[in-house]
């Protein structure tokens, strides 16, 4: 969803979190709303997921711009499943390392807490 910011005649400014998905669909969504008729730059801000569109105040309007992002940005926040080949599904060294050292930390936690329980008990 696209959240209308600020607009002044041939400039637009709005907020969308879709805007924070991968580089490769966002610079899909901004060359196809260059391509726009009407528009004339667009500024993006990744951070703020902010985007400033300036445009030719008597080609377009800023309606038909927030209708294109609304569909565009909706469409790249829309991700396929990762299939089982997917580097997404199936867990990289590092975070297989750290899962393992992760589960070392509360083993030796839980024993150490058993025992001392354990020798509280007995004394």
């Amino acid at each position: 969803m696209t959240d209308y910011l600020h607009h002044v005649p041939g400039r637009l400014r709005v907020r969308s979190k879709a805007l924070r998905c991968d580089s490769t669909a966002r610079g899909g969504v901004l060359r196809r709303l260059r391509a726009l008729e009407g528009v004339r730059t667009v500024r993006l801000n990744p951070k703020a997921a902010s985007l400033t569109v300036y445009y030719d105040a008597e080609t377009t309007d800023p309606e038909r711009i927030l209708q294109f992002l609304d569909g565009e940005c909706l469409r790249a926040t829309a991700e396929p499943a990762p299939g089982p080949d997917s580097p997404r599904a199936r867990p990289g060294p590092l975070s297989a390392e750290i899962g393992r050292m992760a589960l070392s930390v509360l083993v030796n936690k839980g024993v150490g807490y058993s025992l001392s329980s354990l020798l509280g008990a007995r004394v």
